[in-house]
């Protein structure tokens, strides 16, 4: 109606408060929050704004997500960075022990760890580690794209230096959504790998002249760069250096309002709701002779559930007809754990907090017809 430019700028008091609803929602301060496309984005911003050498390594756990995992290899390719894969301990989780030892060492890059993974239902201990790369000064990025929206999340007490998050997922918000949080701490250690002009910006100055001979030697005489051309960039405050200018404003704004219904509800009471009805799921799967794969001290409201005799997605099939949502894991999505306990494609059932008794029952009726 009024064109795209003009309806953000009407809109722009309520996209600047989402900054704040976010905040909000992890315990943060709202110049430490990034708008981003969505939580791999995110991730990939704070994973390469991170300086890395040759030699060093990179602590990661075998949970990561396969986006994370292809990262990871990229940057032993282009940096010579030392993948160094932490192993779990007896109930799934990363082992708390092993991560201490291996920071005991030296020469770590940065501590890579997903909060809630996308199959195995475990919640790994955050916090703990968190401990650890505080203590030995080391940058801690933590991939929470499952856990917001269905945990308590305050990155105070998790103690991470970044938290990449999606809008879509537990939080109920858009697709091609997402956030980063950036602790202003960590700010004078990283740099932004691509900042557009939104991002940083650009100042005239003649105090690098080398950029200006090295440009100029690229033209033709006739396209000389004139004195004083702008050659260098001063970064905007906080983690809006980790932003680019070209978003949705609509799919913001509807991050935003998920937030805001989000805290409506309570982080806390939410927690404790999708804990109990993954819970019950679980031993309900049980009951009809399904196995459940998942692992961890603490559990998350992922469950994953395999048949021995009928195949994942033909289960995820039939659920689909009867109008239950659910998904099938890959080992693209999760490819060290799939290796490491030679896993099958997974049924993964989310429950929300909005998610019943009754649609559990009605599910498993589904899947008795089946098994």
């Amino acid at each position: 109606m009024i064109g795209g430019y003009e309806a953000a700028d009407e809109a722009g008091d309520r996209s600047a408060a989402v900054y704040a609803s976010i905040a909000r929602l992890i315990g943060a301060q709202s110049h430490e929050i990034a708008r981003v496309e969505h939580a791999t984005a995110g991730w990939n911003a704070a994973f390469w704004s991170v300086p890395m050498e040759a030699g060093q390594r990179i602590l990661v756990h075998d949970h990561e997500y396969g986006a994370n995992a292809v990262a990871f290899i990229r940057a032993a390719e282009t940096r010579g960075v030392v993948i160094d894969l932490v192993p779990s301990d007896s109930t799934g989780q990363v082992s708390v022990e092993a991560v201490e030892e291996r920071l005991s060492l030296g020469d770590v890059a940065l501590v890579s760890l997903t909060h809630i993974p996308t199959n195995g239902g475990l919640v790994n201990p955050a916090i703990e580690i968190g401990s650890l790369a505080r203590s030995a000064g080391v940058p801690y990025l933590v991939d929470g794209c499952q856990s917001i929206g269905q945990r308590d999340i305050d990155v105070q007490e998790i103690g991470c230096d970044f938290y990449s998050a999606a809008g879509r997922k537990f939080l109920r918000g858009p697709r091609g959504t997402g956030f980063l949080y950036v602790r202003d701490s960590i700010l004078d250690r990283v740099a932004p790998a691509h900042p557009d002009h939104w991002g940083a910006s650009l100042t005239k100055s003649a105090e690098n002249p080398e950029i200006l001979r090295k440009s100029n030697a690229m033209c033709s005489d006739s396209a000389t760069f004139p004195e004083g051309w702008a050659d260098r960039f001063e970064w905007m405050p906080g983690a809006r250096r980790y932003e680019n200018f070209e978003h949705s404003v609509a799919g913001w704004l509807g991050l935003g309002a998920a937030a805001d219904c989000a805290l409506e509800w309570g982080t806390d009471r939410i927690e404790v709701t999708v804990s109990n009805r993954a819970e019950e799921l679980r031993s309900m799967l049980t009951e009809i002779g399904l196995e459940v794969h998942d692992q961890g001290e603490v559990r998350s409201g992922i469950v994953t559930t395999t048949s021995d005799r009928v195949p994942s997605v033909e289960l995820r099939r039939a659920l689909s007809a009867s109008g239950v949502n659910t998904s099938t894991t890959s080992f693209a999505s999760s490819p060290y754990d799939s290796l490491r306990r030679d896993l099958p494609p997974l049924l993964r059932i989310s429950v929300q907090y909005t998610t019943t008794v009754e649609e559990l029952t009605f599910a498993l009726d589904v899947l008795r017809t089946f098994i």
